[in-house]
């Protein structure tokens, strides 16, 4: 398990939002060659498979049997040469995981063929039996996941169909909770073991540096800090807790005996220290003890309802979105307390470093989810190139807020939004029938909420330092203005609703969002705003039947807010930007930024066919949806981004590097016209891997891998069409690999592609400024 580093180069500002370190061209090479690699591995073995089913009634059992075999042997023998000569390590694992892919898909057929039940768990479990000795070869990541899902799946699908026979009822269930999270929790600590044995081998910066301190707070929190896990070890840690958490409801939710309580709650208990003692005290990991919180609050909040809220009558539901509220801002101060003790001893142990340049975040070593931190400090680190020690120890430390944790601040108060609406509801029942009694709790709410977010607006005066801590002094309140401001906007749709038609109210709908996206200073509020805003564009666009135009749209607001247009790092820096509209202009981008990813990949992915735009919006039969002209504009888009990425290189689109890039989008925009959310999917990874943010370069491999798989059910085009484009597409992407490979070969000063860094290197660009992208 090995991840990609980077070298730290130093950011440089733009008057539009900060920019992130520039990728240097070994970087994008590496990326390039595995994504189209990977991209193209897939498309190939889908548009088999789809092939395959198009032509069942056609083909007789030789056909179908030879495809499928042919696939797996070539597979096979690829590996097989590969390694032999000793070349291409990831192209070995690749053809590995292929293989392990195809012997599922040959398991299956022989299962559909001679009726021998291929649904049963029995494929299932004989699959990860016969891809074992490649999952131990291949030493891949994804194929380690691969197997244990399956292993997992055989399991439930075997005890869904006889259970265990010297188990009965009672215990059967509680049994199969019990295995399956001992299954998993065996595979996190497998995980873990080898993620130790490797660190040993890595050099790694912190995992046991120590600080000379008197403090022993410091020093034993100082041993714990340690560099991100690989991802696939989260993976598992979710599936754990998942299985976890279930077993801890057991007993709630069932009528169960006194022995089968103490052994759910015992074994829940057990998996919850586990996790505590590994990700606390041995090795600090957020993201880790996030879903540790996560489930803790599930089993508190399902046992107050199920035994203490009965009791309270019609302030139930208001007790438990007060309890939900309580318990996650308690759990968010904890964590983001942590953080902050291990930033601080970050800025102690590299004292001579811009403070503002650390960020020890234990599950995104790329990403700072609030670029802000270091606007405070820059004018005096241009100043002045060095920083006292103490004085960094002792300058406030601004605390950021992971991904993960303001995904958890919004799943409560989406779920303590709705408990208090549910009381409203109940409350004033009788009341709320009419609808200016509706109008004004949800202008009162509103009113609550704007308070709750923004005290200062009532104060006289906040400090900068009292600002930067605003968020954590005051979560819980946060909290419950986030939630009292959902409920108020599910009032405010109930008016809507009764009162205008449907494009009436969506369009004064999508106005309010976009005026609490702008008073509201609150990064998980404006996302969310900013979420329901531009979904109310997507509905509006389909309604006046021009759907091809969401993409696009939501494409370019994605790129504009991701890739900044600013100078380049050799250029002189502009003016630099007060520091609170540097604070407005950012808190502003970053929300609108991921609400524009995340809305475009659920377009792309999920409701860009046009059958699911007549569901949206009820448009007449006869609508069409035109393919090639929303494919043009998203390529439009994404030519586009490639010129705003080349500008940080000091490259035109119509350079050589320039045309070679935009001649590739093209083909395979055209290539894949019927399957745009590929090209949609691919440009939000770019972009990721332009910004080294991680976060949305998880969210895009996850709609990517979701889209191709999903692609199947999409009923807009015969399963023929789908073979055809994913094997053009297959093709092309192969073919620019190529290309890529025999530029960086034949040519190798293509690997300088570089951001120039000081005036006395701008003299060699022009040598430079034509090479390709290896």
């Amino acid at each position: 398990m090995t991840r990609p580093s980077t070298s730290p180069i130093p950011n440089t500002y733009s008057t539009s939002q900060t920019s992130r370190d520039v990728v240097d061209g070994r970087t994008w090479y590496r990326f390039f060659t595995r994504f189209t690699a990977i991209t193209s591995a897939t498309a190939l073995v889908l548009a088999l498979i789809f092939f395959i089913a198009y032509n069942w009634i056609y083909m007789g059992k030789i056909g179908k049997f030879g495809l499928v075999e042919g696939a797996l042997t070539l597979s096979i023998l690829g590996y097989a040469l590969l390694a032999y000569r000793g070349i291409y390590p990831f192209a070995q694992q690749l053809l590995l995981l292929i293989a392990s892919v195809i012997t599922g898909g040959l398991l299956a057929l022989v299962g559909q063929v001679y009726q021998t039940g291929a649904d049963s768990w029995q494929l299932f479990f004989a699959w990860a039996v016969f891809i074992i000795p490649w999952v131990l070869i291949a030493r891949l990541p994804a194929l380690w996941l691969l197997w244990l899902g399956l292993v997992n799946l055989s399991f439930m699908l075997y005890s869904d169909a006889g259970g265990f026979w010297f188990a009965n009822g009672t215990y059967s269930h509680l049994l199969y909770l019990t295995i399956i999270t001992a299954i998993n929790s065996l595979a996190l600590t497998l995980a873990l073991k080898f993620a130790d044995k490797l660190a040993d081998k890595e050099v790694r910066h912190g995992p046991t540096s120590s600080i000379e301190t008197e403090d022993p707070k410091v020093k034993t929190i100082t041993e714990t800090i340690t560099l991100p896990l690989h991802w696939s070890v989260y993976v598992v840690g979710t599936m754990v807790v998942y299985f976890a958490t279930r077993l801890g409801l057991y007993p709630v939710l069932n009528l169960s005996s006194l022995l089968s309580t103490v052994l759910a709650f015992g074994a829940w208990l057990a998996v919850m220290g586990y996790f505590y003692g590994r990700f606390r005290k041995k090795q600090i990991d957020l993201l880790m003890l996030t879903l540790l919180s996560g489930s803790v609050i599930i089993v508190l909040m399902v046992i107050a309802n199920q035994y203490i809220a009965p009791y309270l009558g019609d302030l139930e539901l208001f007790a438990l979105a007060f309890m939900l509220i309580a318990l996650s801002a308690s759990a968010v101060n904890w964590l983001r307390k942590l953080n902050t003790d291990i930033k601080q001893l970050s800025v102690s142990r590299d004292g001579s470093k811009n403070q503002t340049e650390m960020n020890v975040d234990s599950s995104n070593s790329f990403e700072d989810l609030e670029d802000l931190e270091s606007f405070d400090d820059l004018e005096d680190f241009n100043s002045s190139q060095t920083v006292d020690n103490a004085e960094a120890i002792k300058a406030p430390i601004t605390v950021t807020t992971p991904w993960y944790l303001q995904l958890f601040l919004g799943l409560s108060g989406l779920l303590s939004g709705a408990l208090i609406t549910g009381f409203l509801v109940v409350l004033l029942n009788t009341a709320l029938r009419d609808t200016p009694i509706k109008l004004i709790l949800s202008v009162l709410l509103l009113f609550i909420s704007l308070v709750l977010f923004n005290p200062h607006f009532f104060r006289r005066s906040l400090t900068v330092a009292a600002e930067n801590n605003r968020d954590k002094s005051h979560t819980f309140s946060s909290s419950l203005a986030f939630a009292l401001s959902l409920s108020a906007q599910a009032f405010l749709g109930a008016v809507l609703f009764e009162s205008f038609d449907a494009s009436a109210r969506v369009s004064i709908f999508m106005l309010v969002q976009v005026l609490l996206f702008a008073i509201i200073q609150d990064s998980l509020h404006r996302f969310f705003s900013a979420f329901i805003a531009l979904g109310c564009l997507v509905w509006l666009l389909s309604y006046y039947q021009l759907p091809e135009l969401s993409a696009a749209v939501l494409a370019l607001i994605a790129t504009v807010t991701s890739l900044p247009i600013a100078k380049l790092p050799f250029s002189k820096p502009p003016k630099r930007l007060p520091f609170t509209q540097q604070l407005w202009l950012s808190t502003l981008i970053k929300p609108l930024n991921y609400a524009s990813t995340v809305m475009l990949l659920m377009v792309s992915v999920l409701f860009i066919a046009a059958e699911h735009t007549q569901y949206i919006v009820g448009v007449a039969t006869e609508f069409t949806y035109n393919y090639p002209l929303a494919q043009t504009l998203l390529v439009a888009v994404c030519l586009y981004a490639a010129h705003l990425i080349l500008s940080h290189y000091q490259l035109k689109l119509t350079s050589k590097t320039g045309r070679l890039i935009g001649l590739s989008i093209i083909c395979l925009g055209i290539v894949s016209v019927y399957v745009s959310g590929i090209l949609a999917t691919s440009l939000v990874i770019i972009m990721a891997v332009a910004n080294q943010n991680k976060t949305l370069l998880g969210l895009g491999i996850s709609a990517l891998v979701g889209y191709v798989f999903w692609y199947y059910y999409q009923l807009d085009s015969s399963l023929l069409m789908k073979s055809g484009s994913l094997m053009a597409v297959a093709l092309v992407l192969f073919a620019i690999r190529k290309l890529l490979n025999r530029e960086h070969f034949v040519h190798s000063s293509l690997l300088r592609l570089y951001p120039t860094s000081s005036p006395a290197d701008k003299s060699n660009d022009d040598v430079t400024k034509e090479e390709e992208l290896p």
